[in-house]
């Protein structure tokens, strides 16, 4: 490695210790102790040693490589059932003292040490995946885009810690949270390492939703504070007033009111959703061959902007038609409940998982890493129709 390359390499693992840096000095001793944040992140990136270790030991022995970019069915059992599992699980082990010695005084303590663990890990990929390779911009993206996909992942479970201090691992809470980070893990390992290049414009929308929901997540812990005065004062510090909605306020519209459930809007809301979905790929399509973008591009695996522009209008015309139809089924049912939106769009995601499962078993992955964030357009959507 010349000159430039060390420097750019120290940039690129710099990045998660400067998130780190940032969390300690915005904490100002409001959230967990500094010494215990710095000895997680610290935790967090010994931890990467036996993964590191394990991993590749695997891959040595199955002849595997995630960084191929091969689309085969081994290297996706291989990074759902034991990368993913086995990183979340060692960022969990760096959390586990702290949790034991019940240091998690407020809510909000859970998500910084959970953030902190997931810092330190990613810290230490990040220099050990560059390390002796020629930086390329696929590297570079590759190891940038890991540092706000780790901390989103360990912010999902460090959100359930936060909210079960009383029962810090194991809760079921805890145990849903953790669950469905490890399979975003491995989705969005899939995407990012196994795939083209071409793949990585995928991660833009799903680090986009899961950073709204992680938003959303510490909002929900900080008005749990102990203290209202401090409560405010942290809010104003950390995040800003914005008008969205907050989880509480989301899980209450998604109960049943006093009505019974409506299965006839669930089922026609599902229809409504498809039927959305096609007029707007339709437009994608129709909208791509106006201004001359090739879809074959996609095929034949190239991995330039001509392969990006056609994957990314198709992945748009997809997403956007959750919200306008969310916001239909709320208008239309006037349930003033977000239960029969909500139903009738995850309705719609599950059939089009199976449609994509019996055509092209590889877009289930694409898909399901997609999945979270069109279900929360469809609840905002139906939260905007049912609000007018």
């Amino acid at each position: 490695m010349n000159a430039a390359s060390v420097l750019l390499w120290l940039a690129t693992v710099a990045a998660p210790l400067g998130g780190l840096a940032a969390l300690l000095l915005g904490s100002q001793r409001l959230y967990g102790r500094r010494r215990f944040v710095v000895g997680t992140a610290v935790l967090g990136a010994l931890a990467f040693v036996p993964a590191l270790l394990l991993e590749s030991f695997l891959q040595r022995w199955q002849g595997l490589d995630k960084n191929a970019g091969a689309l085969d069915a081994v290297t996706l059992v291989y990074l759902f059932a034991v990368a993913a599992p086995l990183e979340q699980g060692l960022k969990v082990a760096a959390v586990a003292p702290i949790a034991r010695l019940r240091t998690v005084d407020e809510p909000f303590d859970g998500l910084v040490y959970a953030a902190a663990a997931a810092l330190g890990f990613v810290s230490a990929h990040n220099a050990v995946y560059l390390w002796g390779r020629p930086l390329s911009s696929i590297d570079i993206a590759r190891a940038l885009l890991a540092v706000p996909a780790h901390l989103s992942f360990a912010s999902l479970w460090g959100y359930a810690l936060g909210r079960e201090r009383k029962r810090p691992l194991g809760g079921r809470r805890f145990n849903a949270a953790w669950l469905v980070a490890m399979l975003l893990n491995g989705a969005y390992d899939y995407i990012v390492f196994a795939c083209r290049p071409v793949a990585l414009f995928l991660a833009a929308p799903v680090l986009l939703g899961l950073g709204v929901v992680v938003f959303l997540a510490a909002r929900d812990l900080l008005r749990r504070s102990a203290s209202p005065h401090s409560s405010q004062r942290r809010e104003r510090r950390f995040l800003p007033h914005i008008a969205p909605p907050s989880l509480g306020t989301v899980r209450e519209a998604l109960r049943r009111t006093e009505r019974p459930v409506m299965l006839t809007w669930i089922a026609f809301g599902a229809l409504v959703t498809v039927g959305v979905m096609t007029t707007t790929l339709a437009l994608a399509v129709a909208l791509g061959h106006r201004f001359g973008v090739d879809f074959a591009a996609v095929d034949r695996g190239d991995a330039s902007t001509a392969a990006a522009a056609p994957l990314l209008l198709l992945v748009a015309g997809a997403i956007a038609a959750f919200p306008f139809a969310g916001y239909l089924v709320a208008r239309a049912s006037s349930t003033g409940s977000l239960l029969e939106p909500a139903a009738s769009a995850a309705l719609a995601i599950v059939g089009t998982l199976v449609l994509l499962g019996l055509a092209a078993p590889v877009a289930v992955v694409f898909a399901t890493a997609l999945a979270p964030i069109a279900f929360s357009l469809a609840c905002a959507g139906a939260w905007i129709g049912t609000t007018r």
